[in-house]
């Protein structure tokens, strides 16, 4: 229970112009289990119990895609202004996804900030060029025909956006 406080507290507690890349931060209950990070507030969260693993793994070149995939993220919500506003557009895009109807990862995959952080992870430069169309560039139509369609190589195909 005291994570969770923590987690909330940073909503109100910092901006996210007050970061220039992630901060790598251990936490024992988050993120859930199967999930390597949680990007929260301008920090990339992992679990403790992961930390050697986490170390090694930052030094990869997976590691260093993920590390440019979240930092894509905290530049959507510098864009946004707040994290309050950049989650809540999150959560109602995820919503839109329909993950009770769908597959949550479909929800999760066909989410704009989602698209345009795994379309563009592999390139490093993409930060120093970014412009802010990113929420509406990678809105699809009928996102969830389209990711049906493509889910095997959905990475793939969405760097053709």
């Amino acid at each position: 229970m005291k994570e969770l406080w923590k987690l909330i507290k940073m909503l109100f507690s910092s901006k996210p112009g007050d970061f220039e890349t992630p901060q790598l931060l251990s936490m024992k209950h988050y993120p859930f289990k199967g999930y390597r990070f949680m990007m929260w507030c301008g920090r990339m969260i992992y679990r403790a119990e992961n930390k050697e693993n986490i170390d090694k793994y930052m030094q990869t070149y997976a590691g260093k895609e993920s590390m440019t995939h979240e930092s894509i993220h905290l530049r959507q919500a510098q864009v946004a202004g707040s994290w309050v506003r950049y989650y809540w557009r999150y959560f109602v895009e995820w919503v839109k996804g329909n993950p009770v109807c769908h597959p949550a990862s479909s929800a999760y995959y066909t989410i704009p900030y989602e698209i345009a952080a795994y379309a563009n992870q592999g390139n490093p430069d993409y930060l120093k060029n970014y412009k802010d169309d990113s929420f509406t560039r990678y809105k699809l139509k009928h996102r969830k025909r389209v990711y049906k369609e493509h889910k095997k190589d959905w990475k793939t195909y969405i760097r053709t956006l």
